[in-house]
């Protein structure tokens, strides 16, 4: 594969401070995820574009902000019922799906670009349709908007738009919605099903109707501590930290992990994850090199990343990273982005499925969930590593109603199609395949779904490679 020429690559990587983070970064822009939602406000937004043909959902409703009479919290929950079919009755369940709006980013970028995500979420329920897959008594109604994926109160404005006007059922959520999810499930009680990992504290503040993809911070910190014992990166070596405060329940434990371990941690430097970038950037560079830290544990946003490289590289300060799928490191477009350098070579866990293309593995779920979209859309998806932010994209949505559909089965099974219902099916639906992500399953006790974890590798010609196959968590306990 050929590679960018040093001058454009500079270029991306200028814009790579100033927009990855917008593009990745799980905690940005005030978006604390270990923070209380404020209280959401109705607003006027503009309803969404309508969706390119062909469709498959009903126009959603206006969207002219919250009335006096609309309904909110349980109420909201009331499924529609259809016209009969063949099969019966069918109740029509309404399905918000809140995604970032990265528009501006690809102007300057088309790699930053992440397609259409309705049509992609419009591609999956055809096929459900097609292919029988709808349970009997159930069918769905996609209302999507989208959102700045720095502007907590757009997010905020989203959750309201959902959950009163809009009145639906359960929500699935993009990228870096975390403070819209929280909304939803403390304020209106709506069941979410996110993309992001989060505080244990925060799964407690929305039970039980916040649900994540990814594994919780506690959870994935304890692994990835773990998985950089098991690499042997860190034996013998001073250790280095750079975190972000929404982490700090999954420092602390990942701490007394390298403690019991012997392993000598010098230097360690918390941020707060919000806005573009962080005055500690250079700050925690100069103590990683005063303590001579010879092992870097990036648990930073995109940006800050981009800086840290940046500012090391300055100063001829090349110090081995392990690094994990946090903030989007592990997608393609970061990784391609940062000074090869500082960054070639790097090791990293990672809870996805990025890297089995070029790690010659098995993608056959992956390219069924493609192949669907390009049938439904009329259009190629370009399959050649690194992973576009629209090949991630498109697997990221697959996996989200994937979650769904388990769901949806469950809750019909049983009877009982209520918001309470599909929490139930949630927690007793087994393992889920994914194909973007790691299997997993939630319990009563567990509202984060990925169990698994490997290790991938960046290798500055071409991409992200996996290495290993995927391995089980540790159990906390």
């Amino acid at each position: 594969m050929q590679r960018r020429g040093s001058e454009q690559r500079g270029v991306l990587r200028v814009a790579a401070g100033l927009l990855v983070l917008a593009l990745v970064a799980v905690a940005c822009g005030g978006d604390d995820d270990d923070a209380a939602a404020p209280e959401p406000t109705p607003t006027d937004e503009p309803a969404a574009e309508e969706s390119p043909e062909p469709t498959v959902a009903p126009e959603t409703g206006d969207d002219d902000g919250a009335t006096d009479d609309a309904a909110t919290g349980d109420e909201a929950a009331e499924p529609t019922p259809s016209e009969p079919t063949p099969d019966g009755p069918r109740e029509v369940l309404r399905i918000g799906y809140a995604y970032p709006d990265l528009s501006a980013f690809a102007v300057l970028n088309e790699e930053f670009s992440i397609g259409d995500p309705e049509l992609q979420a419009q591609a999956v329920v055809d096929q459900w349709r097609r292919d029988g897959l709808l349970p009997p008594g159930i069918d769905v109604e996609l209302v999507f908007a989208s959102y700045n994926i720095l502007d907590s109160n757009e997010k905020l404005g989203v959750c309201t738009r959902f959950a009163q006007d809009e009145e639906v059922f359960a929500v699935v959520s993009g990228l870096n919605y975390t403070v819209g999810s929280e909304c939803l499930a403390t304020r209106f009680s709506t069941p979410v099903i996110d993309t992001e990992g989060a505080p244990p504290s925060l799964y407690q503040r929305g039970a039980p109707w916040f649900f994540t993809l990814r594994t919780d911070y506690e959870r994935q910190l304890a692994s990835y501590g773990q998985w950089a014992l098991d690499t042997g990166e860190l034996d013998g070596k001073r250790v280095g930290i750079y975190f972000e405060t929404p982490l700090k329940e999954g420092v602390e434990a990942m701490l007394e992990l390298f403690d019991a371990a012997g392993i000598e941690v010098v230097s360690v430097t918390e941020t707060s994850g919000e806005g573009i970038g962080s005055p500690e950037d250079p700050v925690a560079v100069r103590r990683f090199i005063e303590a001579d830290a010879e092992v870097v544990l990036p648990l930073i946003g995109g940006s800050s990343a981009v800086n840290v490289y940046s500012a090391a590289e300055d100063q001829n300060y090349r110090p081995v990273y392990l690094d994990l799928d946090y903030a989007e490191h592990t997608s393609g477009i970061a990784a391609d982005t940062n000074p090869d350098e500082q960054y070639d070579g790097t090791l990293a866990m990672t809870m996805t499925r990025v890297g089995e293309r070029a790690g010659g593995m098995d993608v056959t779920g992956a390219e069924a969930c493609l192949t669907n979209y390009e049938r439904f859309a009329g259009e190629d998806v370009v399959r050649d590593p690194p992973e576009s932010g629209e090949y991630a994209s498109i697997l990221r949505t697959c996996d989200l109603f994937a979650i769904l559909l388990a769901g949806l089965e469950g809750m019909a099974a049983s009877g009982d199609i209520s918001r309470e219902g599909l929490v139930a099916a949630l927690e007793n639906a087994g393992e889920i395949e994914l194909v973007g992500s790691a299997n997993g399953s939630f319990s009563a006790e567990d509202h984060s779904l990925v169990d698994n974890y490997r290790t991938i590798q960046w290798d500055a010609s071409c991409c992200w490679r996996a290495l290993t196959d995927f391995a089980p968590m540790p159990d906390l306990g």
